[in-house]
């Protein structure tokens, strides 16, 4: 009797835990749809047909970055620059979404040395 009120305590609480920790990660899934995004690596093509740059990150990952009239540009001194001050070997940092094919559409790109 005493071993089956513990295995119906450790099942309710067990339950309970489930459920708590479920619910944070539902909510932070939502508000993580609606943040920005961010790839930081060195440029290693420029594709200005289809307006993408294609970064290799740290962790030798290739992303692909949209650009397009909206995008904002900025050099290291957080001063305006331009599309054209992308070059292949350039380090950048592009915020922007995801879209449904898992590229970045860039809202801002900020060019390094």
């Amino acid at each position: 009797m005493k071993r089956s009120f513990s295995l119906l305590f450790a099942l309710i609480v067990g339950i309970a835990l489930s459920l708590a920790a479920a619910s944070p990660a539902s909510a932070q899934g939502k508000k993580g749809a609606d943040q920005e995004n961010r790839v930081s690596g060195t440029v290693h093509m420029i594709n200005k047909d289809t307006s993408t740059i294609t970064v290799r990150t740290r962790q030798n990952v290739q992303r692909q970055v949209i650009y397009n009239a909206s995008t904002k540009y900025t050099d290291r001194d957080n001063k305006p620059a331009k599309m054209e001050d992308i070059k292949d070997g350039r380090r950048i940092i592009a915020v922007g979404k995801w879209n449904d094919k898992t590229q970045l559409v860039a809202e801002t790109i900020s060019i390094r040395e």
